[in-house]
């Protein structure tokens, strides 16, 4: 059995940043707190990005671009805008999702492909992030970046095998179950498109691997045949549905964790469903919303007990319940932001700009409030929103997301 990776305080070392789940929405929103941490020089101090659906789109393409980002004496990247900020914002307005989900499967060139039992959709939305945004990016490339003295940037899937969390890292790939094993030629893309093939929407990513390559972390299972098994076939889906946050690689021995959450926050409702299918799906919505508010509540107490130190912001946060913080949304745009829609469809530049504002104002509350004067400079820098305006106009804000809520079956893009 392998040994536990959990670290005393006393022991603990570097700097997690987690970006979770929620689509296109979510990488916006995080990349308005990138950008406030940046700002702050913190960004190139993390040691680890970890990384689930929507936020390992925002990942991968950090990961890409960061070999060429240039920072001063300050630690502040300045270049961020061009070589990161703006490919991002580009990829988020388009329409990833209907022509992986209906482009694919209509084309009778794809059937004989989607018919075989180790292909899905799933496999065209990494040739997508493949041909879109990081290239033919590999493990190897996170490895050689680990070794020049980068950070690591960690992709998480779940795995419905095992049920467990599935990591893609310059250490390879594995979970605590099957064990690890170096795979140096997975893409980055394959990455990606495993943590975001979200349920319903996008079948499982199935993954081949030599059994005898697992080397590292020989895993938990006694059955050898089955442990074989498991690691020769490897069926994985979206990383929200084990962890939506993205905490799993860094909890146990990173001594300062940060965790942006722009997964979607539970809706109260009148009328849970009548017929069967819905009652079921509302079941399963207030299933996953419990094993969520628990990682929440998990969170927050390691920060005030001292386990970690840290700080939290997520999309549908009050900004006004941080002890420290300057403008930011409330009332009716608060209200929008968390209806806003989790696909990867396109996003507006208006809507681009207040969930990058959002995302921007709650880190800001966030680290002012909660980290040590030592990881910040001091007076800590005022910075740029993404939009002064629409930060400054509720009703303009409120007006860029008014039918942001609304999916388009045949896209926007």
């Amino acid at each position: 059995m392998p040994t536990s990776a959990y670290r005393p305080e006393r022991d603990r070392q570097g700097i997690a940043l987690c970006l979770s789940g929620g689509g296109f929405r979510a990488a916006l929103f995080h990349l308005g707190a990138l950008r406030r941490l940046n700002e702050v020089g913190l960004l190139s101090k993390v040691n680890t990005f970890s990384s689930v659906s929507g936020g390992s789109i925002a990942n991968g393409l950090l990961a890409k671009a960061w070999s060429a980002l240039t920072k001063d004496a300050g630690g502040v990247f300045t270049n961020c805008e061009e070589v990161y900020a703006k490919p991002l914002r580009a990829f988020c307005a388009m329409d990833l999702r209907t022509g992986v989900l209906l482009g694919t499967r209509v084309n009778p060139l794809n059937w004989a492909k989607l018919a075989g039992d180790d292909h899905s959709s799933t496999d065209f939305l990494a040739d997508a992030y493949e041909e879109r945004l990081v290239g033919d990016l590999k493990l190897a490339h996170l490895t050689a970046l680990r070794a020049a003295g980068g950070p690591d940037f960690v992709f998480c899937a779940s795995n419905l095998q095992t049920g467990v969390n599935f990591e893609f890292s310059a250490d390879g790939v594995g979970d605590w179950k099957i064990g690890q094993a170096e795979a140096p030629e997975v893409r980055v893309a394959e990455a990606i498109a495993a943590s975001s093939a979200f349920p319903i929407a996008f079948a499982p990513l199935v993954l081949r691997f030599d059994p005898d390559r697992f080397t590292r972390r020989e895993g938990l299972l006694v059955d050898a045949g089955l442990k074989r098994q498991l690691r020769r076939r490897v069926i994985l889906s979206d990383g929200g549905v084990y962890d939506n946050l993205g905490l799993e690689p860094v909890w146990k021995d990173h001594r300062v964790v940060l965790c942006s959450d722009g997964g979607k926050p539970f809706q109260v409702s009148s009328n849970p469903g009548v017929s069967e299918i819905p009652r079921l799906l509302r079941a399963q919505d207030v299933i996953g919303n419990q094993a969520l508010a628990l990682r929440k509540r998990w969170l927050v107490s390691s920060f005030e007990t001292g386990v970690y130190e840290g700080a939290y912001w997520g999309i549908g946060t009050e900004i006004a319940g941080y002890p420290t913080h300057g403008p930011g949304y409330g009332g009716v745009v608060l209200e929008r932001l968390r209806a806003v829609r989790t696909d990867l469809d396109a996003f507006s530049e208006a809507e681009q700009l207040v969930l990058m504002n959002h995302g921007w104002a709650l880190a800001d509350a966030a680290i002012s409030s909660y980290l040590r004067a030592d990881l910040l400079p001091l007076p800590i820098p005022p910075g740029t929103p993404p939009s002064g305006t629409l930060l400054a106009d509720a009703d303009a804000a409120a007006r860029a997301l008014e039918h942001s809520h609304e999916t388009e079956i045949f896209g926007r893009g």
